[in-house]
This record gives C-alpha cells, structure tokens and sequence, in this order.
C-alpha cells in the first residue's frame, strides 16, 4: 500500500493528492461522457477491432435493447451521473428515444433488466427519479412489468429448475424484482410474487440424482459451452446469475419494509448456503462461482477450484455485498463479519494477483472501485479507502484518449483489446464509477440494477 505525506495526505501511484486525484478521476469522468454524447457516432464506435477479433475480423457489436452495449445503458449513465446533470439530461434523452423507437419497432421477448423492454424500464425509471419526468412512459413500463410476472412466473416444483434464468438477476425475476420494489407504490402485489418464489426457492431441497440439493439447482450450465463439464447441472452462487441476486434482493426489500411471509428463513437459510461454500486459500475466504454435481457431493472441505477474480457477477465483492445487506437487514452480524472476512482477503492478496484484466462494471476495476465503495459505507475503513484511491489511480492512468471512448474492454481472447461504450461492460459504467467516485460518494440509483442498493 501506498504511504502518506507529513501532512497525512495519501501519495498514489501517478503522484497526486487524494483530492487531486478525485478532480482528475472527475474530468476523466466527464471525458468518457463526452465522447459518448452522440448516439449515431456511439453505435458505430462500438466493435471488436480486426486485431483483437477472434476471427481478425472487425465486428460491429452494438446490442440496442441491452444494458450491456445498448441505448438503455447510456440513457442509463447520463441520467445517473450525479454531476452536471443539466448537461447529461438531454443525453439521456436522446437514448431514451433510440431505445424507445427499438422497443416500438421490434420489442423481442422478455429478457429480465438486462435485455429487452425490461432494460429500458430501468433506464426510464432512472431518468424519472433524475428529471420528475416521463411519467406516462414510466407508467407503461410498469404495466409490462405487472403482465410480465403474471405471464412468466413458474410454479416451484419438487425438481430442479430448468435454467437459472427463472430467478436470477440478469435473465430472471430478481432482476425484474428489483425494478418492481423500485415502484412499490403501484406494483405491490408482483413484487410481492415475486418474492414469494424467491422464498420458496430458498427453502427445503429437491431430490436430484440420489442426492438433495438445494432448490436453486438447475440443469442448464452457467454458460453457454460448459455444458460437458456441468452434466448434472450446477449451482450457482454468485450476484448476477446465481443465489446471492436473491438474497441482495430480499434484504433490500426486508429494509423498506416489503415483506411476505418466510422472507426471514428464506435469508438466513440463503445467507447459510453461502456460509457453508465460503472456502479457503492460503489468502483468506473466497466462494466459487459455481458448483458442478460432483463438487457439491464432495463437499466444501473437497473443493479443489482456485478463487475467480473480484466482481459483481462471481465471488466478491458481489456476494460480499449481497451478505452485507442481509446481515444489515436482520441484524445478523454473522453475516457481516462472513462479508468482511471475503474482503479482508482482498487486503493481502495483491492486486497483481486477482486476475483482473477489464476496466468494466461487471467484472472489471470499475466494478471493484464500486463495489468495495458500497461495502465500505458502514465500515469506514481506511485501508478500503486506499485501495479504492489506488484502483481509481488506475482508472485515471489507463485512459488513452486516442481511443474512441478513453479505454478498451474485454470482449474476446485478446485482453483491453475492445471499443465498447456500454453500462455493464464498457465505458459508460467506468464514468460512473468514476463519478460517484469523485463525489467521495456513492448514488442513490445508477446501480440498482445491479442489486447493490
């Protein structure tokens, strides 16, 4: 770690105050936002180069409807910059309508927050809480949202699920329960659906091969292509994909006093499936990201895999955060001391070694940035504190303004190699990492889709 001046005042790796270096992860910021501002420039911009393509060939990668490299993202990150916000308004705006001239040409099916409607009714959602404005349209994203629960919500079965897309954050009814407690006052009784799956997913076991497992196992693998080596499903146990959205959610909806009845077991019972996976190395306690049939027969004192990298979607910081709110929602310290442990490991792990190789949100070093933000709320803990002034250090010094957006991300073999302008996976999450890093704060909205308030 780095030491500090006479007059207290940290040094950081490009050799600048601590408020120096807020001012220029600020301007940096703002830069990134800048080179965003115009949609049509933005969509083109957005693409593998030849040199990093798999295929060497330069691939267009703009995805409209998606949070990931699409119109709600930006919209997304302008309305929640938390400075200079007359400025970004119009910005939003102007996604907001590509966004809404897609959803009205060719609205796709539902893909939870992440893709399709869904995904703008955030973006819509945010933009109301910036501006008091778009009240008729945020209104019939409420309707899609009520239809939508009522169409898609499956029965909870004595097997195990299909997919993990029935519940988790990104695809599922997490994601879509974290925009309906958002509009609690007129989606009450979905959101009260919803978490009453939740709960019964989260309580008892199924019978799934001569073993119990628990009601979150699915039969699909966690990613497309993994399927030999998932041939009894898996449990998955991250934020974005896996138990912890649902726990992070549930405590979320327990702190606003949004509650059905288990709701209480149902978390302490989640928040114990993780306290019986956290594992060990010789740096501390780490959760894997997911679980095949044959590690979970073997148990957790057989687990034989090395810890991923820090992110919101695996592991921690996600799952941290995810504990975190539970423990802060029932007043289980337990819980929060398991939340603190995983990220004790982090401040002697070096930061050459997590395995890090992006600047994004979701699982890159502006997702740390944040993430360990949001836990370091309630701790208050200066060694947290320096470790995110040296990953926003970081930030600051890798951006290249001969780029089209400042940095490159990493979308194929080849790592920082990608031009990607989106909330979750390129730049415009790095801006608001920056941003509320700047402000030596944290938002009140930007980052609800990804469950962390």
């Amino acid at each position: 770690m780095n030491g500090t001046t006479d007059g207290g005042t940290r040094e950081h790796p490009i050799g600048r105050s601590g408020r120096d270096l807020r001012e220029r992860a600020a301007a940096v910021s703002a830069e990134i936002l800048d080179r965003l501002a115009d949609p049509a420039a933005t969509m083109a911009a957005t693409r593998i180069p030849a040199q990093a393509a798999d295929d060497g060939v330069d691939e267009p990668i703009w995805a409209e409807l998606t949070l990931g490299s699409g119109s709600p993202g930006l919209a997304l990150a302008f309305a929640g910059a938390a400075r200079d916000t007359t400025r970004q308004v119009p910005r939003a705006h102007a996604y907001l309508t590509a966004g809404t001239r897609a959803v009205s040409g060719r609205p796709g099916a539902a893909g939870g927050i992440f893709k399709g409607p869904g995904a703008l009714a955030f973006a819509v959602l945010l933009a109301h809480r910036t501006t008091g404005g778009y009240v008729s349209a945020l209104q019939r994203f409420d309707t899609y949202q009520r239809d939508l629960v009522r169409t898609v919500l499956p029965p909870v079965e004595d097997r195990p699920l299909p997919t993990i897309g029935h519940y988790e954050v990104v695809r599922g009814l997490t994601g879509v329960g974290r925009y309906l407690l958002a509009r609690a006052e007129s989606c009450e009784e979905p959101l009260t659906a919803v978490l009453d799956y939740l709960v019964r997913l989260s309580l008892g076991t199924v019978e799934h091969q001569g073993a119990d497992v628990p009601r979150w196992w699915a039969l699909d693998a966690p990613r497309v292509g993994s399927e030999a080596a998932f041939p009894g499903g898996h449990l998955n146990l991250g934020l974005s994909h896996g138990v912890a959205g649902p726990l992070a959610l549930m405590a979320l909806a327990w702190e606003q006093k949004v509650r059905v009845p288990g709701q209480q077991e149902a978390m302490e019972a989640t928040a114990a499936l993780l306290r019986t996976w956290a594992v060990t190395d010789e740096h501390g306690l780490f959760w894997p990201g997911y679980l095949s049939f044959a590690q979970w027969q073997r148990g957790p004192a057989a687990y034989d895999g090395s810890a991923k990298w820090p992110a919101w979607c695996y592991g921690t910081p996600g799952v941290s955060r995810a504990l975190q709110l539970a423990g802060q929602a029932l007043g289980r310290t337990d819980f929060t001391d398991l939340a603190r442990a995983s990220v004790d490991r982090l401040l002697v792990l070096p930061r050459s070694a997590w395995g890090i190789d992006d600047h994004a949100l979701c699982h890159g070093w502006a997702g740390a940035l944040h993430q360990l933000g949001r836990l370091d709320e309630r701790w208050q803990d200066p060694r947290l504190a320096e470790l995110r002034d040296d990953i926003a250090a970081d930030l600051v010094a890798a951006f290249d303004p001969a780029l089209p957006f400042g940095l490159r991300f990493t979308m194929t073999k080849v790592p920082f190699g990608s031009d990607v302008s989106g909330y979750l996976d390129g730049a415009a999450g790095v801006a608001l990492a920056l941003d509320s890093y700047a402000v030596d704060g944290t938002p009140a909205d930007w980052d609800m889709p990804l469950l962390l308030a």
